[in-house]
């Protein structure tokens, strides 16, 4: 049984009542959970799985697999998901970071950069003010994939061709 803090990256729906819930933990890495039962209607856990939420969880791990055994919110980082841009940001942020970390690898820097990036988006009143270029490339740099900064432009370049699939737009 491993406790550990976690921010939901993305969820995805199994055919039953179960879900398979990507959290970046601070401790385990990027990591993809099997949450049993979380779907039916009498699931307490159910309302914690939202993307970007930041949690507490409990995890087991059976053969090479994790599944989840609590949940607990820390922040459901809700001045972010009242304001559409906000969450557009949020979104594109998660998927470069979804695809781009390694599973089952402790990022303890990159852990950080993106509970920072989520405590300043949530703050501003303008989500334009969030330097996203920023933290781009500082999550490419962690991760080993540029050495200098680069404009917003070449980032999104590097990331397509790194990630093999086009960005997701925003506004």
């Amino acid at each position: 049984m491993i406790k550990t803090e976690a921010i939901i990256l993305r969820k995805r729906s199994l055919p039953n009542q179960d879900l398979i819930v990507t959290f970046f933990t601070q401790d385990l890495g990027k990591i993809n959970v099997i949450a049993k039962g979380v779907k039916k209607i009498t699931s307490r856990r159910l309302p914690h799985t939202q993307t970007g939420n930041l949690v507490t969880i409990l995890v087991n791990k059976k053969t090479d697999r994790f599944y989840l055994d609590g949940i607990s919110l820390i922040s459901a980082f809700s001045l972010i998901k009242e304001n559409q841009a906000k969450i557009q940001l949020l979104y594109f942020f998660f998927f470069i970071l979804e695809r781009l970390l390694p599973e089952n690898q402790r990022e303890e820097e990159i852990y950080r950069l993106t509970k920072k990036y989520l405590i300043d988006l949530s703050k501003v009143s303008d989500p334009s003010s969030v330097d996203l270029t920023g933290y781009t490339n500082n999550l490419l740099k962690k991760l080993g994939y540029i050495k200098e900064d680069k404009p917003f432009d070449e980032l999104k370049g590097v990331i397509q061709d790194l990630i093999n699939e086009p960005l997701p737009s925003f506004s």
